[in-house]
């Protein structure tokens, strides 16, 4: 492209013996020239981005995919008392690819999403909305806060350890 530019200038001198043509002509070209370039190079940071987050995707997955198994679940009401026994929640992976929550045998169903390394859980106990905020911790265990809608401002808390 720039070739091209440059040859027109070389015609333009030849033909009009202006210099104010070419001049114009050779800023034209420059100015195209960074205009190609700039995008260029755009689209080269907007691949790299696409890749870091197919990284990351990837990177999710397998988290998810090891988070599938039993956990025994022991915690706080939101008024402060613990849990009189532990309960049993299992996870497993939707064709979705949520994950899908089970606590004591179908008791109680949820579904989480797992962002980085928190994973949200939403579900319903009683008819009212539940929601958990949990960490996934370093040993593979998962702690964090829940709350109902209806429980003005206070929480309960939980751990969950891998079986």
């Amino acid at each position: 492209m720039r070739v091209d530019i440059i040859a027109k200038c070389m015609t333009a001198m030849r033909r009009h013996r202006s210099f104010v043509h070419a001049a114009a002509l050779i800023i034209g070209g420059m100015v195209i020239g960074w205009g190609v370039s700039e995008t260029v190079v755009s689209n080269a940071s907007a691949v790299s981005v696409w890749s870091d987050t197919d990284t990351i995707k990837a990177s999710t997955d397998k988290t998810k995919a090891a988070l599938v198994g039993t956990y025994a679940v022991m915690g706080t009401d939101p008024d402060g008392k613990p849990y009189v026994t532990t309960s049993m929640l299992d996870i497993s992976l939707a064709p979705s690819g949520a994950l899908e929550l089970n606590w004591d045998n179908g008791k109680t169903l949820g579904v989480g999403q797992l962002n980085d390394n928190v994973l949200s859980v939403a579900l319903l106990v009683s008819g009212r909305t539940v929601v958990s905020v949990m960490r996934v911790n370093s040993d593979g265990s998962l702690s964090g806060t829940w709350l109902r809608r209806t429980d003005r401002g206070t929480r309960g808390t939980e751990t969950w350890k891998r079986l």
